[in-house]
């Protein structure tokens, strides 16, 4: 007589916030575990020899090791586009802890070439305050914006040839809450600084990256312009502690880069002398002058004559 292991099913719900949570599932055969959860690993069924239960085993470990993208964050259309999207879009909220939490917004165009080796990379924009869409819209995103005729129609969008997604899986996450479609309950948590800032998008990142697990072997970089001259680097000092730190998920960071950073007001202040210098904005007589009367320090001036230079240099209009 052929011996079948007795088999039942188990559940848990954990709660990932307040207002919902995960039901995670699996199945005990004899002594073994096999698991029905992505969040829980799979086992290799030392104990099975049922070849029914053999085959389940199997089914069970390719759902979960296959567990990808929430389908129910998937973009297929947007207004004023005609056709199909050349790579997938998603969309959606990451919820950071607190009380009440933070709901941080982000659009992932996933990479037209091969997303399963192409970078991720974070996008982030500046002010501080800027929508990271500023980015999508103007810059680099999947479309350009062709401005709807008539007056108060929806623009048309084209496929941009340019995009960054022609070669990167790109996340355009608004940040901090407050910024963009990102909030909270509490309008409070809108005054908030750099550290914490960072903090907020590194604990982002933990929780896209167990949404998105596919993406976990690609290379990482941290990008962004003006006022992300701070975002970024800080951003990325979090990371690397939370890699040191053995933070779960490990995020594979290769990297990060700064276009027109801000970096502190003395610093940027005294470089747009020499900038405008070096761009021929200014004649080499001017650039004398003010060098020779403000001796570099150009964003706060302490003699007249100094004044009187740089008001020479504002004149210039481009």
């Amino acid at each position: 007589m052929r011996h079948r292991l007795p088999v039942r099913q188990q559940c848990q719900f954990v709660s990932a916030s307040a207002c919902s949570g995960i039901r995670l599932c699996w199945l005990v055969v004899g002594e073994a575990t096999v698991s029905m959860s992505p969040l829980v690993a799979v086992g290799r069924c030392p104990f099975l020899t049922d070849p029914w239960l053999v085959s389940l085993c199997i089914l069970l470990s390719f759902v979960v090791l296959n567990e990808a993208a929430p389908a129910s964050s998937l973009i297929t259309s947007l207004p004023g586009f005609n056709g199909t999207f050349p790579s997938k879009h998603y969309s959606g909220y990451v919820t950071i802890d607190g009380d009440p939490p933070k709901n941080l917004f982000y659009y992932l165009v996933v990479s037209e070439r091969n997303p399963s080796k192409d970078p991720v990379v974070l996008w982030l924009n500046g002010g501080p305050g800027c929508s990271s869409f500023d980015g999508f819209v103007y810059e680099h995103g999947p479309f350009n914006f062709e401005e709807g005729k008539p007056k108060g129609s929806l623009p048309k969008l084209h496929l941009n040839p340019y995009s960054w997604s022609k070669v990167s899986n790109i996340i355009y996450l608004d940040s901090p809450a407050g910024v963009g479609f990102s909030y909270s309950k509490n309008t409070t948590y809108y005054e908030t600084g750099d550290l914490q800032t960072a903090s907020d998008t590194h604990n982002f990142l933990l929780k896209w990256y167990r949404q998105f697990p596919e993406f976990l072997k690609n290379p990482f970089y941290i990008a962004g312009e003006s006022y992300a001259g701070v975002y970024v680097p800080t951003l990325a000092s979090e990371v690397v502690k939370g890699i040191q730190s053995r933070a779960k998920p490990i995020i594979n960071f290769k990297g990060y880069m700064i276009g027109n950073g801000v970096t502190d007001e003395n610093f940027d202040g005294n470089a747009l002398v020499p900038f405008a210098h070096g761009m021929g904005l200014i004649s080499e007589d001017i650039y004398k002058d003010v060098e020779a009367t403000c001796k570099g320090n150009y964003y706060n001036p302490s003699s007249d004559s100094c004044i009187k230079n740089l008001n020479r240099v504002d004149q210039i209009r481009i």
